[in-house]
This record gives structure tokens, sequence and C-alpha cells, in this order.
């Protein structure tokens, strides 16, 4: 049975300052005094905004003025605390509930024209008959094909509430026909299990990219159906995984704890502590399970990681997690934009606080990952220093380290082959080899519909000469003799993958993309430690800094 321990309420009395500030625009329960009467700090921000209103030289949008220095201020206190203006809250709040309304493509502004690259599983545009590949050349009879539309502006022309209609004009290039059709739009689930399969006969992989309220269920559905398939390992793959919601992390660190395993626990400004536990209902307790984690991975990932990494559930594989050890909680304010306070910290079940330092200001702190690339961290675990003071120890005797994100298991460096040579860097980064890919795709449609999603991932490769149509198309054929094979045989993965994902859709991506991926290979050789002449832990090589906070 799962306990939450309470020791005392939410103590409101961490926005006092702000309520100072903003006075009756917080939404928020009555407060003595601060909330209720207009003191002088109030009166000095509401006379120095009449001031700039009615005397500055220019005319001066006062309420935008107000939304930048409540950003700046928020930023003062800490790097999470953040103001949403309320144009922005339904984007946030789509991506926190894991889903909105629309008709459900995923499209892309090819050659001036609304491009489809793939409707969404029975979602509403796919039960209409729209297809990959299809052109929209007009919404509700208004052109907008080579007329300089915006992304954004489509998005807000497709979207709309569920059950109203939009009338759409296709053209569809394969057999050159034209139709129209109303779409009645729905709810569209964002995704937070971008993939899920079987990387062999016994070992499924997960991939999670946010914590949403959808993504406990989705993770559920993903280890039923890999189970059915033969599941006995799994990776879970939370690398680039931002975080999101704290009970979404909860729910899903239950899927690989026991019954009453301490998850997390958060201790507010007055010391007071709120204890999480694991249920008896998790989908995977048992079962060698590993967590891959990278330098981008923060918040409710490291929440996971944490969890399973202090109760010697996982083995952490990859490179330091980013560090957040900060609670948030999402105030709304009477006009309707919102902020989030952090209001508590949180620690992992052996008592570490992962929270990274953030005395030398926003920017260094945000920045905080390129630096560790340049000096060395993301390269050679030999570079990582902790200090002897965060040294915590797992139930199984691990040592682990607070003070600064989650510190794996098992290390394994950034691909240095082509990042050194920034040229090399841009020329197969994902973006203008997506377009290419599309292209490549779009061209051969025809032939594609007659490829299953396991004969393209098994039987086609990408060949030299579509390499060099590449490179012709960059401007860059002299670059070919500079490219060496493992970067070569890289820029053939991405470009695989990214036709993968214009055809099958991001599951496909990732099987081929994981193909090659050396936190994907090193994970599965935990698996198997009597091959693993690697299998040493980070801990037993770091090196102790005692003037690193």
């Amino acid at each position: 049975m799962k306990r939450l321990v309470v020791l005392t309420p939410l103590i409101t009395g961490t926005i006092l300052a702000l309520g100072v500030l903003l006075g009756a625009r917080l939404n928020y329960p009555s407060q003595p005094a601060a909330f209720v009467v207009q003191n002088e700090k109030e009166q000095k921000i509401r006379q120095i905004l009449n001031m700039i209103d009615y005397e500055y030289v220019d005319n001066v949008d006062t309420d935008s003025l107000l939304d930048l220095t409540i950003k700046d201020m928020l930023h003062r206190l800490d790097p999470h605390s953040s103001y949403i203006a309320k144009e922005d809250v339904a984007r946030t709040e789509e991506n926190m509930q894991g889903s909105f309304e629309g008709i459900g493509i995923e499209f892309m502004i090819y050659r001036d024209t609304l491009t489809v690259i793939r409707p969404v599983p029975e979602g509403p545009a796919e039960k209409e008959g729209v297809k990959a590949g299809d052109r929209i050349i007009s919404v509700d009879k208004t052109p907008i094909a080579g007329v300089g539309v915006q992304q954004l502006e489509l998005v807000d022309l497709l979207k709309g509430p569920g059950n109203t209609t939009v009338e759409v004009k296709i053209f569809r290039p394969v057999n050159s026909s034209e139709r129209t059709v109303t779409i009645t739009r729905g709810s569209i689930p964002i995704n937070s299990v971008e993939a899920s399969f079987m990387v062999d006969s016994v070992t499924g992989l997960i991939k999670l990219n946010r914590f949403s309220e959808r993504s406990a269920e989705e993770v559920r559905k993903a280890i039923r159906e890999l189970k059915r398939a033969g599941m006995q390992k799994m990776i879970l793959d939370l690398r680039d995984n931002p975080g999101g919601l704290l009970s979404a992390s909860r729910k899903i660190a239950d899927e690989f704890l026991g019954d009453d395993v301490l998850i997390v626990y958060t201790k507010d400004r007055a010391g007071a502590k709120s204890y999480t536990y694991a249920s008896s209902t998790g989908q995977f307790e048992e079962g060698d399970l590993v967590v891959l984690i990278n330098e981008n991975s923060a918040s409710a990932s490291e929440i996971v990681a944490g969890a399973l990494q202090d109760n010697d559930r996982a083995t952490i594989v990859g490179r330091r997690s980013f560090g957040k050890g900060l609670v948030q909680e999402e105030m709304v304010l009477k006009d309707g934009s919102r902020i989030r306070l952090t209001t508590s910290r949180y620690y992992t079940p052996t008592g570490r606080s992962i929270q990274k330092p953030f005395t030398d200001g926003y920017e260094a702190y945000i920045n905080e990952s390129q630096e560790r690339y340049e000096r060395g961290e993301l390269i050679s675990k030999d570079s990582i220093k902790v200090n002897e003071e965060q040294r915590f120890l797992t139930p199984g005797g691990k040592v682990v380290y607070g003070g600064g994100g989650i510190m794996p298991d098992v290390f394994v460096p950034i691909d240095t082959a082509y990042r050194s040579m920034g040229w090399m860097y841009h020329l197969f980064g994902y973006t203008p080899l997506d377009r290419f890919a599309f292209t490549f795709v779009d061209d051969h449609r025809r032939e594609f519909l007659k490829v299953s999603e396991s004969d393209f991932i098994e039987n086609f490769s990408v060949s030299d000469s579509l390499i060099d149509r590449y490179l012709i198309e960059q401007e860059v054929t002299n670059a070919k003799d500079r490219i060496n094979t493992a970067t070569m045989n890289m820029a053939k993965n991405r470009l695989k993958a990214l036709m993968a994902k214009n055809l099958f859709g991001m599951g496909a991506f990732y099987k081929v993309i994981f193909e090659e991926d050396p936190m994907v290979l090193r994970g599965l050789r935990v698996f198997h430690p009597e091959e693993d002449p690697d299998s040493s832990s980070v801990s037993d090589t770091l090196k102790v800094d005692n003037n690193n906070p």
C-alpha cells in the first residue's frame, strides 16, 4: 500500500515577496496584510508603471514591461521559478496534459506548401483519408499554398476546439488528384513514449521524452506489450528528457519498485518533509533494468533515475544528469497568466539533493553542460570531480554522490568523432539531413508504399551515391575526402533513420538509430557482465574535489 506522509501543510509564505509586488493580481488564498493592503513596495511599483504610461517619451506597453520584470525577478530567486504569460498558458498545458485538440497531422512547410509528414494513427485526419505526402492547399476555402503562410499561422488554422470542423483541400502527388474533405477536430495525444520495441529476444527498450499526465499509463501499456513479446530485461531511455510532472515521475518509478519502497521525499522552507513510497502494483518489479541518462536528463528524469539507483534496482548508464532538485508549484494569476514558484526541494531515497549550484546566474546555470564538455567531463570519466561531503551509500553498499545531478554507474563518453570539427557537425546535423531524407522519401513514395517497416529496417541501406547527392545539395562536394569511415557510417545511419521516421514514425527512427548507439550498446553489455571487460563502476574512479559545492 502506498503511503504519502505530510508532516505539515505547504508553507504559502514562500510567495510573500511576489504577493507584496503583485497584490490582488495573485489568485491565491488570502494572507494577512501583505496580500490585502497596498503597502509601500506595491505602491512604488504602481507609481513607476504609471509614470512610464503617462510621462515616458515614447509609447510603451507596460504590460509587456511588467512581464519582463516578473520573469527577471523569478530568475533571480532560482533558475526554475518562472512566469508564463497568458498567451502561452494553453501551449504549456498541452505539454503537461499530454494532448491537444486539432486534426492530427505532423507536417512541414515544403516548397512553400503544407506537406503532411504523417497523420496521427486513428486521428481525425487519418479517418478522413489524409495520407503521408499529401499537400494541403487550402483551409476553409482560404488558399495557403505558395502564399508565404508561416508554420505557426497554419497551426492556428488547423487547431481548434474538439467537435468543430475544418474544410481542407488536398493535393496528392502520387496520383495527381485533388479532393476536399471536412475534418472534425478531436483530442490528439502528445506521446511521451516515443518508442518501445524489443532490442533482442529478451530485452525491451522504452524511450520516454517527457513526464505528462498520460506518461505513466503510456509506460504501463508499453511494458505490458513488451512482456507479451518476451521481455525479461529492460532499457529505459531518459536521455534528453527535461522532466515534467512530479506526480508522473512517482508513478513511473513505482512500476519498477516493490511495495513500500521509498521513491522520493520533498522538504519545504520550514523543513516539513513529504514522503512517497511505492505500491504493490508495479509492472516490472523484477528483471534486469538499465536506465540511460545524459547531461540533458533533468527534474522528473532524475527522480526516477535516483530512486532506481538508490534502491539498487537499476544500473544507470551514461553521463551525469542536469542537476535539478527543485520542485515548482504552478499558481494562477487573475489575468490568466501563471507563475511556477519553487516551493520545496526533493531528495532521493538515500538523502541526496542533486540540485547543482546556481550562484553564477541563470545563463551560466543553463549553459553548464557546455562547460562540462569544454573541461572534458563529457569525454572522460577521469575528468569528473565530486564532493566527498556529498557521498552516500545505497542499501547494497554502492557509493552515490549528490550536489550536482545523478552520477551514472557506467560512464559512456559523448561521441566526438565529428563534433570537434564544426563544419562536419553542422553538415550531418539532423535538420539538414531530415529535409534531404523527406525529399528522397517524397520523390520515391510510390515505391516505398510497397515496403513494410521491418523490410526497410532489415534490407534498405544508404549508398555512397546518396551521400554524394546530399553533399552536392549542400554544395560541399570537396568535403568527401575529409570524411573518415566512422563519420560516414554515422551519416548513413542518421539518414536511414530519418527516412524511417518519415515513412513509419519515431518508433522506426529509434530502431535504426539505436543499432549503432554507443549508450544502448553499452547498456546491453551490462546485462552480460561476464563478457564486459569494462565493468568497473564510475564511483571507483572518481576524483574527490572538496572545493566543489
